[in-house]
């Protein structure tokens, strides 16, 4: 099953959770086992690494998460986390920000450009500083606090995060960082889809990573293909199927989940819809 992040809680590893409403702001989380684990990042993240240090695999490079920096992760990318014995017991500080709330900032402080915003990386590693580490200490103070107006308090302490990260060293990659978030032009809709073809996203989630509405995402995405988007994507996430039943070795649920889905049950009925036959009998289409 994919982990989606921090959508998917693992209330194990949860020591404190901060909210505005229905929408997670902050969580401070706690590793004490040694393993792997890959994320689907689903909102914008900001890691302070409080105590340990674990490896973080990004976008085909390694970076150790540790005390000393911090690391910005756009939403869309997969983060594959080893927590390794000498790392811990890893505690982190987590932020999550929306596009929105990037952009009103942006707007705020007059940070908007005219011309396009220069391409960036999914993410970004800096090094943290005196500021930066009084915030982090000053913030950890609101978990478990019952505030008037905390929600109120918690998003200016958020723009703050972000105005001493402008004002740092690293400003301009920061900057750039962040209008890339805000303003950035709609991604191609193929890219995206080819992308996260065999990963379980929901259309929601891949209009969300396209920069686009799920109606605005449903309507270029059949212009561009001729086809309903969930029509088109389960097409071909079968016909993979298909041909990993023939040739792989693997089984009904190995297949299931390499091809996106997690609920075998559903893949069986719908592979037999389309080809006539259920999986454990694909040999029938060769014969």
């Amino acid at each position: 099953m994919l982990v989606r992040f921090p959508t998917s809680s693992d209330n194990k590893e949860d020591l404190g959770v901060l909210q505005l409403g229905n929408t997670p702001l902050a969580r401070y989380r706690r590793a004490t086992a040694a393993g792997k684990r890959t994320s689907f990042i689903t909102e914008h993240t900001l890691i302070f690494v409080l105590h340990g240090h674990k490896f973080l695999h990004l976008e085909e490079q390694t970076h150790t998460a540790e005390a000393g920096h911090l690391v910005l992760l756009k939403r869309g990318i997969y983060a594959l986390s080893e927590f390794v014995p000498d790392g811990l017991n890893y505690e982190a500080l987590l932020l999550f920000f929306s596009d929105d709330f990037v952009k009103k900032f942006l707007h705020t402080h007059q940070l908007t450009t005219a011309q396009s915003p220069a391409a960036t990386g999914a993410h970004l590693v800096i090094p943290t500083n005196e500021l930066l580490n009084g915030f982090k200490t000053q913030f950890m103070g609101y978990f478990g606090k019952q505030l008037p107006g905390l929600e109120s308090i918690l998003q200016l302490k958020l723009q703050e995060l972000m105005l001493l990260l402008l004002a740092g060293p690293q400003g301009q990659l920061v900057r750039a960082f962040f209008q890339s978030i805000a303003f950035g032009q709609p991604i191609d809709i193929d890219f995206i889809v080819r992308k996260h073809l065999f990963q379980p996203l929901s259309l929601e989630e891949l209009a969300k990573l396209s920069g686009r509405s799920l109606a605005s995402f449903k309507r270029d995405f059949q212009q561009q293909y001729n086809s309903a988007p969930k029509k088109w994507i389960n097409e071909q996430r079968l016909e993979h199927a298909r041909l990993l039943l023939l040739h792989s070795g693997k089984n009904v649920s190995e297949v299931a989940l390499e091809c996106g889905f997690e609920n075998s049950p559903h893949f069986i009925k719908i592979f037999k819809q389309k080809f006539g036959v259920t999986p454990r009998r694909v040999d029938e289409l060769i014969s």
